[in-house]
């Protein structure tokens, strides 16, 4: 008997909030992907623009599924999404940013060629955009291609390098069905939890870095430009609430609370880092080298927020 073609059902998950401006572009892009075996769902996250991000949702009739919600952050519309829809494997598409049409059936293609695929996660690869769409840069991953990472090598990645980005993922439904849904408590941050508890349930991860089929926006509006303060106080909330686990699974080879206790130092989020600090002295796996060896990040952190801010400022209010 021949093999059944592995063609999941896919949903595109889309999170708006008073995003007129570029939401037909997203919205478009999810629309004309070449893969036909998906659904697009747009959630109105209780936007308050005079019905403009409504109206675009609406323009588009029953092509998509729209939801709409009281406000409670992107956390919840995605929750929304993930609660509703109907597809095998979920994809989240930002409302300004934007798929190329081959991103899902890429993606799918290249699952496809895994047997344990439905323990894995697939990521393509990105490039950015400026709000005009003109091309930025590419975005590089560092991974390896044709490479299988098991979850806690995907873990230490993310600690030392930091680059996983939502859009480019392919998720199996199931890995919501295992570890829980998005913390609506959290405004930032939230993906970078949800990354952690999944490859800490020993999913895997493929990625095709070569493939570049999305385009991630950059602009002055994000909030993750303009609301630092917010940044900072979802760090902490996420530091209380992983440190033990990245302790608990810290090794000599693969030091993962002093590679996370790095990364908040790197951010100059220094309440953060005295978090990470004291978990790992309690477990016994942060010394007072590395302790120094933190705050000297710490100091380098504050340096490159500096230089960022400026940038930020230039390139964006031009």
């Amino acid at each position: 008997m021949a093999e059944a073609v592995f063609a999941p059902k896919v949903s595109i998950v889309i999170p708006v909030y008073n995003g007129a401006n570029y939401l037909h572009e997203s919205i478009d892009s999810a629309l004309a992907q070449t893969y036909e075996n998906l659904e697009v769902l747009v959630v109105n996250d209780g936007s308050c623009d005079d019905g403009a991000t409504e109206a675009v949702a609406l323009s588009y009739g029953d092509r998509i599924r729209y939801f709409k919600k009281e406000n409670g952050g992107v956390s919840s519309a995605l929750n929304c999404g993930i609660e509703n829809m109907t597809g095998e494997y979920f994809s989240w598409l930002s409302h300004d940013d934007r798929y190329e049409p081959e991103k899902v059936a890429n993606s799918v293609a290249y699952l496809a060629g895994f047997e344990d695929r439905d323990r894995l996660l697939a990521m393509c690869g990105g490039y950015y955009i400026d709000k005009n769409s003109k091309h930025i840069r590419d975005m590089h991953f560092a991974f390896d291609a044709d490479t299988v990472y098991n979850g806690l090598d995907v873990v230490a990645h993310i600690l030392k390098h930091g680059v996983l980005d939502a859009c480019c993922l392919l998720i199996p439904k199931t890995a919501f069905d295992e570890c829980g849904m998005f913390d609506e408590e959290l405004r930032f941050n939230q993906d970078a939890l949800m990354w952690y508890r999944i490859f800490c349930a020993n999913y895997g991860l493929v990625v095709r870095d070569d493939q570049k089929d999305v385009a991630y926006r950059l602009h002055a509006a994000q909030t993750s430009k303009t609301r630092r303060d917010l940044l900072l106080t979802s760090s902490l909330s996420l530091a209380t609430t992983i440190a033990p686990t990245f302790a608990a699974y810290s090794t000599k080879e693969r030091p993962l609370l002093r590679m996370y206790a790095r990364r908040h130092a790197r951010m100059d989020s220094p309440r953060s880092l005295k978090v990470c600090i004291r978990v790992g002295k309690e477990a016994g796996v942060i010394s007072f080298g590395d302790v120094c060896y933190l705050y000297c990040w710490l100091l380098i952190g504050k340096c490159r927020n500096l230089v960022k801010a400026v940038y930020h400022r230039v390139r964006f209010h031009k």
